[in-house]
């Protein structure tokens, strides 16, 4: 593995709730959670979003981010919300200087399964495992951020080094 100085934050982008997970290069979790906001100003929701990802950064201090890349979407405004939460999510990591990688949600079930078309559960199941996390509710906003953090040290030793 690539070690514990590496440190990792994968983060699922939403508008109503934002998962991040943190792991370091020998796959320990480090942290995890979700930033929830309430229907209301998106002005306030998406300054709620970039202020939890700037304080995660500042806390944690990782050596890379990584989301998964935007997929289609049949509704556009779900899009639109959905683009707003990923930009302000990119502006905090630019603004903090950390580096960016993105996966398709293909090559994530791929790394994290061995199967490109994985169901949310089989990938949420091997998060648990992999990670040996015993949590049976752990939200899936928090095991795709997990997951596409893995993505990264899995498929990533070009990347980070």
């Amino acid at each position: 593995m690539l070690g514990s100085v590496v440190k990792v934050l994968g983060i699922d982008p939403g508008l109503s709730a934002t998962g991040f997970g943190l792991i370091d290069g020998d796959l320990k979790v480090l942290d995890y959670g979700v930033v929830k906001t309430r229907k209301g100003d998106l002005g306030e929701r998406l300054s709620k979003i970039y202020d939890a990802v700037e304080g995660l950064l500042e806390t944690h201090r990782p050596t890379w981010a990584v989301l998964e890349s935007v997929i289609y979407h049949k509704n556009v405004n779900s899009a639109l919300l959905l683009g707003a939460a990923r930009g302000v999510t990119l502006l905090a990591l630019h603004r903090k200087k950390v580096r960016i990688a993105e996966f398709s949600p293909t090559a994530v079930k791929l790394a994290v399964t061995g199967n490109g078309r994985a169901s949310k559960g089989q990938v949420a199941y091997m998060v648990k495992r992999i990670f040996g996390l015993e949590e049976s509710d752990l939200q899936d906003h928090i095991t795709d951020a997990l997951a596409v953090a893995l993505t990264l040290v899995l498929k990533g030793n070009d990347l980070l080094a």
